[in-house]
């Protein structure tokens, strides 16, 4: 762990002991009673919504600000994978499969993030700030991914670097949008007019990953849900890092259908992913509606000179520490469906097309990009004019809740889901089948809410690959 990864995350528990003691100073009374005892901080922690919020005034303003975290720990079996790698957010993924070599072995190891991947994060509001005769609310939210077995950063580019030149096929690596910034979840501010919708600037997720949470049949579940380990399919429309967009401007909006549900929507565009410059510019939307019963969410979005990192010139000493830069030009839909027939059970399913095409330039200048030296300075379009590739996930499954049949079992809760991801072959001039392959993915959990802070669970995943794309030897 550097010196800088240390001082950046070390910023976060600075902010959480501040409001501990802020909390620790605000006594605490009953809804009913007023002379109440306080009740202990511990009690507040363990049974309060937000336990780590903070109200007060600014000015006439109400205003609040919260600590918010998730630590995820489990013990995990994989019966063919590289090393685990602890700076990758999924320091095991079973989805990408492993090349077959003397260190492809069945592993047992505590991973980060089963369910979920391990944060903190800050956020808070500013109220009733008038304008036009209206009230507004300032928001933020800043939020870290990090390991909490070694106390890094969620660095995926560190994990590609480790596996360039003559390093190749070490550990576990992959592609992500979390590569080592401080803030990498989520980095934003924005103005909520309430009827009128919200504005916001800054690093927020892509509709796609926001729908593939609520509408995944195991939630999204990060070690075990391909919609969870992979951000290419899970968020990014075909490519990891637009799973979570940056110098972005989003505006949505969600409003009620008298006796019916709600409508939301939603859209957002992209100046570019690096800075100072306009490379991967892009944009997205999205249009929904629910109910109690009844759910569907609808996104598309398109980038062009969208970057895609990767591990450098596997066998050349050159490459070591290095890695490199793809370019793609992205199209992409996703469309979601759920339905609750009841309080207990519920079904969900979806279907996800995405294109990649050539770039829009076929190279650009890159001599670091997050943080990692790219190999040759240069990022090159990853397709030929002339060649696109089209692909497919459906995936379908259901959960169902014990607590609404037996109260005894409250916090109980098993899903189940299937997966099926279809790659096709690169069509052009000619067509490259070796691109073409399936990965048919079976996925399970049984999940545990003993509290508001304490979660425990059990999971099982399947994966099966097939195809020209996925030969014996990888």
């Amino acid at each position: 762990m550097t010196i800088r990864h240390f001082f950046k995350l070390a910023l976060l528990p600075v902010a959480i002991g501040q409001a501990l003691t802020a909390q620790a100073e605000t006594p605490t009374t009953s809804a009913n009673q007023n002379d109440q005892a306080p009740s202990s901080f511990m009690t507040r922690f363990m049974n309060d919504d937000n336990p780590l919020r903070l109200d007060f005034n600014v000015g006439d303003h109400p205003s609040n600000v919260q600590v918010y975290g998730i630590i995820d720990i489990a013990r995990t079996s994989v019966n063919h994978s590289l090393p685990e790698n602890y700076e990758l957010p999924n320091n095991f993924y079973p989805y990408n499969g492993a090349k077959i070599t003397p260190r492809t072995t069945s592993r047992t190891e505590w991973v980060n993030g089963g369910l979920q991947a391990s944060r903190l994060g800050i956020k808070g509001e500013v109220g009733k700030l008038q304008m036009w005769d209206r009230d507004f609310k300032f928001m933020y939210q800043f939020e870290a991914g990090f390991n909490p077995l070694d106390m890094k950063l969620h660095d995926a580019a560190q994990t590609l670097a480790d596996n360039s030149g003559t390093n190749a096929n070490s550990s576990v690596s992959a592609d992500s949008s979390m590569n080592g910034e401080l803030f990498a979840r989520q980095a934003w501010v924005g103005i909520d007019g309430g009827k009128l919708g919200r504005v916001s600037y800054g690093t927020q997720y892509n509709p796609f990953f926001e729908i593939t949470n609520p509408y995944d049949p195991n939630s999204k579940a990060d070690t075990f849900s391909p919609l969870g380990e992979s951000g290419t399919i899970g968020g990014g429309g075909g490519i990891s890092e637009n799973s979570r967009m940056k110098n972005t401007v989003k505006y949505g909006n969600t409003y009620d259908v008298e006796g019916l549900g709600k409508v939301n929507y939603a859209g957002m565009y992209q100046f570019g992913n690096t800075a100072g410059t306009s490379e991967g510019y892009g944009y997205t939307g999205q249009l929904g509606f629910e109910n109690s019963v009844f759910g569907v969410q609808f996104a598309f979005n398109g980038f062009n000179n969208a970057v895609k990192a990767g591990s450098a010139a596997a066998g050349n000493p050159a490459a070591n520490d290095t890695i490199t830069a793809s370019l793609y030009n992205t199209e992409a839909t996703l469309i979601a469906l759920k339905w609750t027939p009841n309080k207990e059970i519920k079904f969900t399913g979806g279907w996800e097309w995405y294109r990649l095409k050539p770039s829009s330039d076929r190279t650009i200048k890159y001599s670091k990009l997050f943080d990692q030296t790219v190999f040759g300075g240069v990022a090159t379009s990853a397709l030929q004019p002339g060649y696109k590739q089209d692909n497919n996930v459906y995936y379908i499954g259901a959960s169902y809740d014990f607590s609404q049949r037996i109260p005894a079992l409250a916090g109980l809760t098993a899903s189940v889901g299937y997966y099926a991801t279809r790659f096709d072959a690169i069509d052009g001039p000619t067509v490259s089948t070796n691109s073409q392959g399936k990965i048919d993915t079976w996925t399970s959990v049984i999940d545990y809410k003993i509290n508001k802070r304490v979660d425990t669970y059990v999971a099982y995943t399947n994966n099966h690959f097939s195809g020209d794309k996925f030969p014996r030897s990888t």
